[in-house]
């Protein structure tokens, strides 16, 4: 880890921190419990690393054990976002399998792709972790494109703190899987580049975060209904028929 290394995991322990204090002060354990433990998960992940960082081998392990937990986490905390916006229509089947069926078929397409295209420049265990780590950027992603699509359609009332965990974290995946992919395609001769994308990426999201949170949200944003009863019966109907329509396609 250089000195612009050591500088950004420093920042980002720091905005952690701060984030984190907001956080309770905020008491957004109570709607968002997964998005804190994420945060406390990652500030204590960044201290671990920090404190290995020169010891290649014990970091590179520290740092791959932390990073596939706090994939797990970053999941988790979307879709807790995503029942709490959606939660007049997280019941219905359709709607979990769109979102599910989005996501496998990203992933499906992600893990086709490393296995066909394998990182360029790389060892074997190396690509595959490597490789993995693109196909879960690429449903984090997912899981924001069909949220953003999704709110726009059934216009839903914007929700500060809700939409702004989706918008911070948009912006993390997308620069970490812009590195990842730079760092796939073309081998060592953007690893320098590929390396610093991702915490200056993680950063700008914790600044955006910082700036959610340092407002409470609105009262009126809890629990308004986008939809009127008759509204959303017509729109369950409506997704209902257009399933069927998919269904039926797909089986020709």
């Amino acid at each position: 880890m250089g000195k612009l290394g050591l500088v950004t995991q420093v920042t980002a322990i720091l905005l952690q921190v701060w984030l984190a204090v907001l956080l309770v002060r905020r008491r957004i354990q109570s709607l968002f419990p997964m998005f804190l433990v994420y945060v406390a998960f990652s500030l204590a992940a960044a201290v671990a690393r920090l404190c290995v960082y020169s010891d290649y081998r014990v970091f590179y392990f520290v740092y791959w054990g932390t990073e596939a937990v706090a994939v797990l986490l970053v999941t988790l905390a979307l879709l807790e976002v995503f029942r709490w916006v959606f939660a007049s229509f997280w019941q219905s089947w359709w709607y979990r399998g769109f979102l599910y069926g989005a996501i496998l078929l990203v992933l499906a397409l992600a893990i086709t792709n490393a296995v066909l295209n394998p990182p360029a420049n790389m060892h074997p265990i190396g690509a595959l972790i490597y490789s993995s780590g693109v196909a879960v950027n690429f449903m984090q992603l997912t899981i924001f494109a069909v949220f953003w699509l999704l709110s726009k359609h059934l216009q839903i009332g914007f929700r500060r703190y809700a939409f702004g965990i989706m918008i911070g974290f948009g912006v993390s995946s997308f620069g970490t899987l812009f590195a990842r992919v730079l760092r796939s395609g073309f081998g060592t001769n953007f690893t320098a580049v590929s390396a610093y994308i991702p915490p200056v990426a993680y950063i700008l999201a914790l600044a955006f975060w910082l700036h959610v949170f340092w407002r409470k949200e609105p009262p009126e944003a809890e629990g308004t209904m986008p939809l009127t009863p008759e509204e959303l019966a017509e729109q369950m109907r409506r997704y209902t028929e257009l399933m069927k329509q998919y269904t039926r396609i797909m089986k020709r």
